[in-house]
């Protein structure tokens, strides 16, 4: 039975014990169905570390049930950015990580015979020329460092991505950590500056975002690369993971949700699908795409005349109007309003007091439940899609019979 240690080796797992039990899904124990309940307990006690400040429960029928309740306004720093810092190592690990960066420290370039040599001499113990060797190509993967081939010989050298004295604002740097995608690089560079969050606070504080940093990275390198990719979907309506084969083309972050996500060509679609991100659990970078520029430019076109995430693509966008009755005097905030969410569309003043806001947008459908929002302020809707202005007109119809019978009739004919 292997014993319990705090520390990781894959942040996979632990990202998918925190989404699922603490954001998603409020879980019990008897809802874990991965592999044992030992193993939830540990993974659980794991999170309790990382998050306990954080951790609530309370109970059901089906049992106990934790979540995560963080009021953003109180936190200085992500708190998820523990879960990046626990990473498990051997001993080996830290005798090595020292003493290799000591050796190249003040070194211009060295063989891995002398790096070898010099670790055994200060170790006092015999590591084997490839221990070392998978050390330092782990170390250049990470920017650690640097290496190049002269004929049949590596040499390494100390790469830049140590921060001593960078010139960088302290402020700069406690921002970037909280404030955008890939803050958890700003979270390490000020724990070795020594820095404090104490002037920044975030009235919409996204935090869980940084759980799909890695993914958003791949993606990310997949789309400068001109790369398809297959990724690991988690369907939630369906509970069903489903491998799938996309060509990614942009990234969309929400400004009312935070939510953040891929915008690919799937085979076979007519139209762009969109992914949450925090839905993808595997990425894995596949060939360039040749059609990746072409597919780019549909996408860039469709972008014009979206209003939501209907990207469709060859068709002629549906022209849309709404005529609306707004005080000028007292409802000005209305009219901000339409400037805000409009998405593009033209605001025009038509009367006094009467204003026609028009789009030109691919799925008319999309903004049913934003002109709904404006009930008791619409005189007329027109449109080339009489199917979904019929359907508005219907839909209030019924709602009035439901409340105020003897009106239903008349409304909006």
């Amino acid at each position: 039975m292997s014993e319990y240690n705090e520390l990781i080796k894959n942040f996979g797992r632990i990202r998918d014990y925190m989404r699922d039990f603490f954001v998603f899904g409020f879980k019990t124990r008897s809802d874990f169905s991965y592999k044992s309940k030992r193993t939830y307990d540990n993974e659980r006690r794991r999170v309790e570390n990382y998050l306990g400040d954080f951790l609530k429960w309370d109970y059901s029928g089906s049992g106990k049930r934790v979540f995560l309740s963080v009021d953003s306004s109180k936190i200085t720093q992500n708190p998820f950015y523990r879960a990046y810092k626990s990473k498990s190592f051997t001993k080996n690990d830290i005798v090595l990580h020292f003493l290799i960066i000591d050796i190249l420290t003040g070194s211009e370039w060295l063989s891995l015979d002398d790096i070898v040599d010099k670790v055994n001499e200060k170790s006092l113990e015999c590591f084997e020329p490839q221990t070392v060797r998978n050390k330092l190509k782990e170390y250049s993967g990470y920017g650690i460092v640097e290496v190049k081939k002269d004929k049949k010989a590596y040499f390494y050298s100390l790469g830049g991505c140590f921060v001593e004295d960078s010139g960088i604002s302290s402020d700069a740097v406690v921002y970037f950590s909280e404030a955008t995608p890939f803050g958890v690089i700003g979270s390490y560079i000020a724990d070795r500056m020594n820095l404090k969050n104490t002037k920044f606070v975030f009235k919409h504080h996204f935090i869980v975002n940084t759980l799909e940093d890695n993914i958003l990275l791949d993606i990310i390198a997949a789309i400068f690369e001109e790369k398809r990719v297959e990724i690991e979907n988690y369907s939630k309506r369906d509970e069903v993971l489903k491998k799938l084969d996309i060509l990614p083309l942009m990234i969309y972050i929400s400004v009312q949700t935070g939510r953040r996500y891929v915008v690919a060509q799937a085979p076979g679609k007519y139209r762009f699908a969109v992914y949450r991100l925090d839905y993808i659990k595997n990425v894995k970078i596949l060939d360039r795409d040749e059609n990746f520029q072409y597919e780019l430019d549909s996408l860039r076109t469709c972008v014009e005349a979206a209003f939501s995430t209907a990207l469709i693509k060859n068709i002629k966008p549906e022209h849309f109007e709404m005529t609306l009755y707004i005080n000028e005097k007292t409802e000005n905030f209305v009219i901000k309003r339409l400037e805000r969410e409009g998405r593009g569309g033209n605001i025009e003043k038509i009367d006094e007091n009467i204003y026609k806001y028009s789009v030109d947008i691919y799925d008319t459908n999309e903004l049913t439940t934003w002109i709904k929002t404006f009930t008791g302020r619409i005189i007329k809707l027109e449109g080339d899609n009489k199917r979904v202005i019929q359907l508005f007109y219907e839909d209030i119809k019924t709602m009035t019979q439901m409340y105020v019978p003897s009106r239903g009739e008349g409304i909006y004919e």
